[in-house]
């Protein structure tokens, strides 16, 4: 008989490549499990549209709660400590164009200080009111030094709108004869007023939805948990339309702060000058001095009354006791 062949037959090319795609299949099948299981990669805002289902209010109150706006998702995530994409076109917080695509507004808090020599102090305290008047602006704060013996000084803080600001303080600087000082400053606080937008919208979707959820009937606990969460974001949406209005205002009207002093002036006499109270001044000073003195010379009788009384005494006791004892010696001397 011929010796039987004991060789097993190799799998070929095809069947590698079936392997192989079979391999990849069952990769993605477990990739797609793992992302619907797990949430990976987190949510964006483009992605919270399309998956309500994760919302904070889902979560928390079961059975009640319809999907969040995406913009009101951003929010609950970002409360829970979620993290979240920043807007579109909002780089590390800060934007040039807003949510819908329109240019965003630079907002910028401009402070200046300006120091100035002028020849009268209150007319030109009377011309800036003038000045920033005409400017729609206004005086915040005002106040005028005169000590009657040298220049006047006056301090000045105005509110000016900010498209007239640079234009007022040349007029300002029109006024003086000098100027000594010159100071402007700006604070850009676009990034912080875009922020506070966002913010404010995602909180007003946020109340949005949880007042939908007061129009239907569910369990008081439910209802209660909603009412909570309605006062808070009400809360919040107060905190950011204050701040809103704050920064609003410090960048619609720059402050300029306006110091103002007087040339030197020569008066004579100088109109603080009054020879008749420098005449009662001096008889004052004058009855002063002599109380002053007749006080020393009654503390100083009763000082050496005080010390030499007991001196004397105590003196005229040793006189009189030495006397006592050389008449006894001068006694018995004589006996003998």
């Amino acid at each position: 008989m011929p010796p039987s062949s004991s060789s097993v037959k190799r799998p070929g090319i095809w069947a590698w490549i079936g392997f192989g795609l079979v391999v990849l299949l069952t990769l993605g099948f477990l990739k797609m499990v793992f992302v619907r299981v797990t949430g990976y990669p987190k949510l964006t805002l483009s992605d919270t549209s399309a998956s309500g289902s994760d919302s904070f209010l889902g979560r928390s109150i079961s059975g009640i709660a319809p999907a969040m706006p995406p913009i009101a998702q951003d929010a609950a995530m970002e409360s829970s400590g979620k993290s979240i994409m920043p807007y579109p076109g909002t780089p590390g917080g800060s934007a040039s164009v807003d949510l819908d695509g329109n240019a965003i507004e630079p907002r910028i808090i401009k402070t200046g200080d300006l120091s100035l020599r002028v020849m009268d102090a209150p007319k030109a305290v009377e011309s800036i009111r003038s000045m920033v008047t005409a400017a729609n602006g206004f005086v915040e704060s005002s106040s005028i030094s005169d000590s009657g013996e040298g220049p006047r000084t006056a301090w000045v803080t105005v509110r000016i709108p900010v498209d007239t600001f640079e234009a007022t303080i040349a007029q300002l600087k029109s006024l003086a004869t000098l100027v000594l000082n010159e100071n402007l400053h700006g604070q850009d606080v676009t990034s912080e007023f875009v922020d506070l937008e966002a913010d404010l919208r995602n909180a007003k979707a946020e109340e949005a939805s949880y007042l939908e959820i007061l129009k239907r009937s569910g369990d008081i606990e439910d209802v209660l948990a909603v009412t909570q969460r309605l006062a808070e974001v009400r809360g919040r949406i107060e905190r950011l339309e204050g701040r809103k209005r704050y920064l609003e205002n410090r960048t619609d009207l720059a402050t300029l702060s306006v110091s103002v002093t007087e040339e030197t002036r020569v008066e004579a006499p100088s109109r603080s000058w009054r020879p008749g109270t420098v005449l009662r001044e001096a008889m004052q000073d004058l009855v002063i001095s002599l109380q002053d003195l007749a006080n020393f010379v009654i503390r100083a009788l009763i000082a050496v009354v005080g010390l030499l009384l007991p001196i004397a005494l105590l003196t005229s006791l040793v006189i009189w006791i030495g006397f006592k004892i050389v008449r006894a010696i001068m006694r018995r001397m004589g006996k003998k």
